[in-house]
């Protein structure tokens, strides 16, 4: 008989039906795994051939690959050999279970199966969860499973090398240990997830408020209910809690001892740069919870929190309390502290009790509509309205499969053109030697096997301090001992130097590597650089006059570009002032004598000018710079006929043009 209730606790479903021998817990427990580990090979699997090549989407997915590597290789947590040891990833857990799994895989396939595998768990705790939650409402626990298995982005995020899924199926499966009144597990698992991410703190904080809920705020007569299940001693809790207090004194301990701060460097560098930043966060939330069918359930998670403000008033038993605190709290936490929504995978922790939320203040809607309109039929209606709304969430989130695997490879593609490209370039063209300052740290360290100057303070705490300075960075770069500058031009614009390494010029955010030299090699000003693509896109368009504010205040930022003074120049000629536009233009070529953007204008100036011997050199100096320019070839044709012409008027030769 005991056994008999243990199984039941474990799998209510089971009694809901039969499939010939299987029960349709066991269904369940077999196509929520199979879906996830299909969904997730469905974004691995088509890399190589569509996208060239097994690559991740985001840096810090490399950072966590060559950390990895490094504890394998030579035992060490750091970046590369010749660095000091940094709390650099941002999920220590994630880089030993890699580097565990990698002994036997080789890193990169690590990654990708703990993700896959991490996507499995998180579905069938997801389910498990729901169940434990919610007895008397089964289909809650399977509509989210179910929902989570079908996202896209959870399936992305298994192919992604980020450690988001290792930490939900440690949020999840913490909570699930809470409710199974299992006090040693759920603090373990609440501490691993530490180890994964700090918002495992707001989750802890979750979990307490749920506590001190049930033991103060619940009326007597629910209590009863409420202790259903294995008896929870005080010394089980005590223990729990001494694992729990260990595990956060660790990781204290073993980021500030690396790094000098409680939470991993990464975390700490972007709590720098982005604390107190003004940015349109509340839009960002507001377009992360209505793409995919969870558009369809925004509405009933707000209808579940009101419904959680009543039962609060009424003080009755919350199960999904916890749940829908850590929701609203992460929101909060990352509203106040890194306002900043820089890829779903910020908020992807939340999706797993927002959709458990979600699908009980659906259930209660229902069942407050059956409770106001007592008809005989109302039961059976609200049954068939919750099948219904839970089959759009399904199919609406099902069909953005197809474009969100676009996505995924283009960004794939994208990063092995760009990134990869430029890092296995610095591999085997530099010394083993460099030190390589870079905003793209983990690409650069894991192909390029070199030392960085992290731009991001990412893999350099002692940057920290100064982020957003350009002018100190650039201080500190030149004491630095970098020998080498690799960034996207959309992220960090290198000038008055030419790059040794280019990535496809045709396509946006061009890949660029330079040679430093302390006094020459220029970094832009952020916002220069953005002034200078604003006034890109105005010139395209044949804006010229509108072009001109821009370009000025362009100068006042950073006065030392060739890039801005060459714009400020081709939007002069355009506007018919050659005499400043050939001054800016020269301009750029004393800041950069080799800017061969600078060169072919300018050279079309002198030749108007009758400076032909001149504009001659400087256009095959050019074009040797830049072989490949049309337009400078193009100039140095029409420069040398324009010479010829004007010997032979000088000649007192005319010449004749026929023409049919």
């Amino acid at each position: 008989m005991e056994k008999s209730k243990k199984t039941e606790s474990r799998s209510p479903y089971r009694k809901t039906g039969r499939w010939g021998s299987l029960t349709l817990g066991q269904l369940l427990d077999w196509a929520f795994p199979i879906l996830a580990v299909v969904a997730g090979l469905l974004y691995v699997i088509p890399m190589q051939g569509v996208a060239g090549g097994v690559a991740f989407p985001f840096d810090d997915a490399y950072t966590a690959l060559t950390y990895a590597r490094n504890l394998v290789d030579f035992g060490a947590y750091s970046s590369h050999a010749t660095d000091g040891v940094t709390s650099g990833p941002i999920a220590p857990l994630q880089v030993f279970l890699v580097a565990l799994i990698g002994l036997v895989t080789g890193v990169m396939r690590a990654s990708l199966l703990l993700g896959i595998a991490s996507f499995a768990a998180l579905v069938v705790l997801t389910s498990a969860l729901g169940l434990r939650m919610f007895r008397e409402r089964r289909g809650v626990a399977i509509a989210a499973a179910l929902l989570m298995a079908l996202s896209p982005r959870m399936a992305g995020a298994a192919a992604s090398g980020l450690p988001t899924l290792l930490l939900i199926a440690l949020l999840l499966a913490s909570a699930y240990f809470y409710f199974a009144r299992r006090p040693m597990l759920f603090f373990l698992f609440a501490g691993l997830a530490l180890w994964t991410h700090p918002v495992a703190l707001v989750f802890m904080v979750a979990a307490i408020i749920h506590l001190l809920y049930n033991h103060i705020a619940v009326k007597k007569e629910f209590r009863p209910v409420m202790e259903e299940g294995q008896a929870v001693s005080g010394k089980q809790t005590a223990i729990g809690g001494v694992i729990y207090l260990l595990l956060v004194a660790g990781y204290g301990v073993f980021n500030y001892a690396l790094s000098g701060t409680f939470f991993p460097n990464p975390v700490a560098a972007k709590l720098a740069y982005f604390a107190g930043a003004g940015t349109d966060y509340l839009e960002q939330v507001w377009r992360f919870f209505t793409r995919e069918g969870w558009g369809v359930a925004l509405p009933f998670a707000t209808l579940g929190l009101v419904f959680i403000v009543v039962d609060v008033v009424r003080r009755r038993p919350l199960p999904v309390l916890m749940g829908a605190v850590f929701v609203v709290g992460l929101l909060l936490a990352y509203g106040l502290l890194f306002p900043v929504v820089m890829d779903h995978h910020t908020l992807l922790p939340v999706l797993p009790f927002f959709a458990m939320l979600s699908f009980w203040g659906l259930a209660r809607s229902l069942e407050f509509l059956t409770y106001a309109l007592p008809f005989p039929f109302m039961p059976r209606l609200g049954g068939v309205l919750f099948l219904l709304i839970a089959v759009a969430t399904w199919m609406l989130t099902l069909t953005e499969h197809p474009a969100y695997r676009r996505a995924h490879l283009r960004t794939v593609q994208y990063v092995l053109e760009r990134d990869v490209a430029a890092a296995k370039w610095i591999g085997m063209n530099t010394p083993a030697n460099v030190r390589v300052a870079t905003h793209l740290p983990g690409v650069v360290t894991y192909y390029g096997a070199r030392a960085v100057f992290d731009i991001t303070g990412k893999l350099s705490p002692e940057l920290r301090p100064i982020m957003g300075d350009m002018a100190k960075l650039v201080a500190r770069l030149r004491k630095s001992g970098v020998h080498v500058v690799a960034a996207r031009r959309d992220q960090l614009e290198v000038v008055n130097t030419n790059p040794v390494f280019t990535s496809d010029p045709r396509l946006p955010d061009v890949m660029e590597v330079f040679f430093y030299a302390p006094g020459r090699t220029h970094l832009m000003s952020q916002a220069a650089s953005a002034l200078n693509m604003e006034a890109s896109r105005l010139m395209s368009l044949g804006r010229w006059r509108d072009a001109v504010p821009v370009l000025q205040a362009s100068f006042k930022e950073d006065p030392y570009s060739s890039r801005t003074s060459t714009l400020y120049g081709l939007t002069l000629l355009q506007l018919g002032d050659t005499a400043n536009a050939r001054t800016y233009l020269s301009q750029a070529l004393t800041l950069h004598g080799e800017y061969a953007p600078a060169m072919v204008p300018l050279a079309d100036v002198m030749v108007r000018q009758k400076e032909f011997d001149q504009a001659i050199r400087m256009l095959k100096q050019a074009l040797e710079v830049n072989p490949a320019s049309v337009q400078a070839e193009a100039s140095l044709r029409e420069a040398r006929e324009a010479k010829r012409k004007d010997s032979l008027r000088a000649a007192g030769v005319q010449t004749i043009t026929i023409t049919r």
